[in-house]
């Protein structure tokens, strides 16, 4: 899915600020906008200091590129420019730390970021104030910031409208070399532009040697070819272009040229000096994707530009992606040493790249790699003579086909809404595997020998996929399922013996069936990975995969699994009873799936737990907490949290005797066996110590009405608000964010772990949330392993949810038993032993015999404070901690 974000300034300036709108796109189509954006705050010091600035920066004398016509009457100093270059950046940082950054921030990451986080995203900036489209917007932590959107790019908005078409090969390049006055090596980038030829580039470069660049030749060389790719190298600035040393060419001048020839361009690049005026002439006539450099540029830093961007483009990556990571690569340059090596202060500022929103991602095609041809006969006497009856049987174990679109990937499927090209590339080789049998029965047919080959023999394609997926998760984002299935194919590429576990996720979905959000399933998914990657630190470091380093290996520590890996499949319930049952009868059918991590909630939970109760295949739940399980136990089922009991009975001692509140009004979902289930586990636990329930409201209603629900409690006086939400099965959460918001900020509320969400934090507004408190099974601020919150950290570029360690300690429970006799029953039977324990990240985890019950009981209260430098600006924080620095935790903007 692609997404953009497009800040629109139409008025306004720095005397008195800025109005701002936002719109919202995915996929080419506007999603969402947003209108009641507070204005930007003014800073009338930005336009003296950036005017300072390019002063100081454009007299650099041979250091930058002269401006045609222009005279240099001095030179400034290195010390001049850094100075200056301090001064602008300060300036800047101290703008976009402003509160009215951070509400804008909130809601472009609220929008983007739900369901889905740290997607590679184009932010599009449409304003016509020559100030704002050439400062460098890499100061706010919207771009700075991990948690917020590292992966984005600014760009400026492109009046091109037309759908792109994609570059395929081969690519035609014209390369224009204007005037070298001055000292320009531009011999060099027509080096480092011919390299494109070993990308399947066609390279056309005027002029040729010998002759000279003249304004007919331009014309004619533009308007014959069927030009990819336009690229200039030399001086120019506004709309001129020097094309020797004496003749300045108004771009409007080859107008008629460009016009004939834009029809099939799809990117022009002006590696040259003040080019966004050009770009915006060249949008116009019809070109899509535009690099140029916002100032005048040093040779050196146009050159080294070129460079880091072709070799980030030839990659694969997004044209906005190769761009930003081409840009962040200057910073280099931008360093002073001690030697008398040549730096450029502000160098990573220039480049900036000018874009539609409807246009589709340009991407550098990729050739699909050439595989080596092998005889069926040369197959089989491999087969036999070289690994042994065993090689056979492992052939057989690994060949599982599986079926698309049966919510179930081992990695021949993406399953969440996070479907960039890399990821979709790992995937393909994968599922190239995934054919039935009989498929590969036509063995006089060489495509399907070759196959065979490339899956089986070689397992070139499961080497491939782990290429594309790791590059995934560098490049596009840290994505749990990408790092599943990287760890899947690395098993299959090195013929590693392996146990097979599924996950089961519900990844929420609308009427139609498509994925809608993934925050539920995510959260699982990273504690699962988590524990998948330590086991194969384990099996893999310095092994026989040494040109893949998995992520992790300088912080996770290894953990051995007897000696063999860990394959996950990951499986979809969708929070739908109906297809939890169906997934849960296909699993238990598998004799390679030894056990199961899963489902989440209580109520998938009770729908599957007899089909893999009577199958004899293990359940470990993260999530599922109804205390029905406690009192109809099943053998074969266990769960890493507290049983509703535990929690409610918590709950209700909070109520009357940390917060004194003795009236209290609920919110539940009858239907539910969690939500029903802790209803009655509270009332009862509330009722005896002298508590008293006002009333009690459906949530769970799709005509459920907030706002009559909370005048009805006003009624009756200072009432208590219980929140009790089902997990994301109904509408209940958002029913109970609806009533939080309703309140006002007038009433304390309890709730309990459902809410503990981004969703909740979306709210925005401290004052609605601040009596508000959860009870959590978790915090990572209060870990009873410290060192776990900070390598999730590392890991994913975040803090992680109770959910995420609760997964992550339902795996190495699993693990364990898979450890100590790896077979379904063998499983039971370990975990089900009285002397089971294992130190997991929540706390000790031993079980209570005969019921699957965990013995201790870790409940965290939680409640909601302002944090600028956080998602919303807000965060949870144990309520044991008066501020968020007595925890350690800073909030100052960054």
């Amino acid at each position: 899915m692609a997404k953009q974000v497009v800040i629109r300034i139409e008025a306004g300036d720095f005397e008195s600020g800025f109005p701002v709108s936002l719109i919202f796109w995915e996929d080419g189509k506007i999603v969402a906008s947003d209108r009641n954006c507070p204005q930007l705050p003014a800073n009338r010091r930005i336009p003296q200091v950036y005017d300072r600035w390019r002063e100081i920066y454009t007299h650099l004398g041979d250091r930058v590129i002269d401006l045609p016509g222009s005279q240099i009457t001095h030179s400034s100093s290195l010390e001049d420019c850094q100075n200056a270059t301090q001064a602008l950046e300060s300036t800047l940082r101290n703008w976009f730390n402003h509160p009215i950054f951070g509400d804008i921030r909130g809601r472009i990451v609220g929008q983007v970021k739900d369901g889905t986080p740290d997607e590679s995203v184009r932010i599009i900036l449409d304003t016509s104030n020559p100030y704002l489209r050439k400062l460098s917007w890499d100061r706010w932590d919207l771009f700075d910031q991990p948690y917020f959107l590292p992966q984005a790019e600014l760009v400026l908005l492109s009046r091109y409208n037309r759908p792109t078409e994609m570059l395929q090969t081969p690519i035609k390049i014209l390369a224009i070399f204007g005037s070298d006055r001055g000292g320009l090596q531009l011999k060099q980038d027509q080096e480092l532009i011919e390299t494109l030829s070993q990308h399947r580039a066609e390279i056309t470069t005027i002029p040729t040697i010998g002759h000279s660049l003249t304004p007919q030749i331009l014309f004619d060389t533009i308007w014959m070819g069927s030009w990819d790719i336009i690229f200039y190298a030399g001086h120019s600035s506004s709309q001129t272009i020097e094309v020797d040393h004496t003749l300045h060419l108004s771009i409007d001048s080859i107008r008629e040229a460009l016009r004939n020839s834009a029809k099939n361009v799809k990117l022009a690049i002006f590696n040259s000096c003040d080019g966004i005026d050009m770009a915006e002439y060249l949008a116009d006539i019809g070109i899509p994707n535009l690099i140029v450099m916002r100032e005048a540029v040093p040779d050196q830093v146009a050159r080294s530009f070129l460079k880091f961007f072709l070799e980030e483009f030839t990659q694969g990556k997004p044209l906005h992606a190769a761009v930003r990571d081409a840009r962040k690569r200057l910073q280099r340059l931008e360093i002073q040493s001690s030697s008398d090596e040549v730096f450029y202060p502000a160098a990573s500022w220039l480049p900036v790249l000018l874009q539609n929103p409807a246009s589709s991602e340009l991407y550098w095609p990729q050739p699909e790699p050439k595989n080596p041809f092998l005889q069926l006969w040369t197959i089989i006497l491999l087969l036999l003579i070289m690994t042994g009856l065993s090689s056979i049987f492992w052939v057989f174990k690994a060949f599982t086909s599986e079926n698309i679109g049966d919510q179930m990937s081992k990695g021949e499927e993406i399953l969440t809404p996070f479907k960039p090209r890399l990821k979709q590339k790992g995937i393909i080789s994968i599922e190239k595997c995934q054919k039935p049998l009989t498929y590969f029965i036509s063995v006089w047919n060489q495509n399907i020998r070759q196959q065979w080959s490339d899956c089986f023999v070689t397992h070139e394609n499961y080497q491939q996929a782990a290429q594309y997926l790791q590059k995934s998760w560098k490049e596009e984002r840290r994505d749990p399922e990408t790092l599943i299935y990287l760890n899947n194919a690395l098993l299959e590429a090195s013929g590693e013996d392996y146990y097979t576990i599924a996950v089961v996720v519900p990844l929420l979905q609308n009427q139609a069936g498509k994925v809608v959000d993934a925050e539920l399933a995510e959260e699982m998914l990273r504690g699962v990975a988590q524990a998948q990657t330590e086991v194969h630190l384990n099996l893999f470091q310095g092994n026989k995969t040494s040109d893949i380093t998995l992520s992790g290996s300088e912080f996770l520590s290894a953990n051995n699994l007897n000696g063999k890996g860990l394959k996950v499949i990951i499986v979809n319930d969708a929070n739908s009873e109906s297809q939890a049952e169906q997934v849960a009868e296909t699993l238990v059918k598998r004799p390679d799936i030894i056990g199961v991590i899963g489902p989440y909630t209580s109520e998938m939970t009770m729908a599957t737990v007899d089909t893999y109760n009577s199958n004899q295949l293990v359940v470990v739940s993260p999530g599922t907490t109804t205390s029905e399980l406690t009192e109809n136990p099943r053998p074969f089922f266990f769960r890493t949290p507290t049983s509703n009991h535990v929690q409610a009975e918590m709950a209700a001692d909070v109520l009357l005797n940390q917060l004194n509140q003795k009236e209290a009004a609920i919110f539940y979902n009858p239907a539910s066996p969690y939500s029903s289930d802790y209803q009655r586990k509270f009332r009862q636990k509330f009722l005896d110590q002298g508590g008293y329930i006002v009333d009690s409201f459906d949530i769970s209603q799709p005509n459920f009405d907030a706002k009559r629900a909370i005048d009805k409690i006003r009624q009756s006086g200072e009432t208590a608000i219980v929140l009790m939400p089902d997990g994301q099965v109904t509408n209940s959460l958002k029913n109970s964010i609806e009533v939080i918001k309703e309140d006002q900020g007038q009433s304390q509320i309890l709730s309990n772990w459902s809410t503990y969400s981004p969703k909740t934090l979306k709210i925005r507004q401290p004052e609605l949330l601040e009596k508000l408190i959860v009870t959590v099974p978790w915090h990572y601020l209060n870990s009873p392993k410290p060192n776990f919150s900070q390598t999730t950290q590392q890991l994913w570029g975040g803090i992680v949810s109770a959910r995420t360690a609760l997964a992550y300690d339902a795996t190495q429970v699993l693990m364990e038993g898979i450890r100590q006799n790896p077979s379904r029953r063998g499983v039971q039977k370990a975990l089900a032993d009285e002397n089971f324990s294992i130190n997991g990240v929540t706390g000790t985890i031993e079980f209570q015999p005969g019921t699957g019950d965990r013995k201790d009981r870790p409940i965290e209260v939680v409640r909601v404070v302002p944090c600028p430098n956080r998602i919303f600006g807000l965060t949870f924080l144990p309520i044991k901690f008066s501020t968020p620095e007595d925890a350690g935790l800073n909030c100052s903007n960054p």
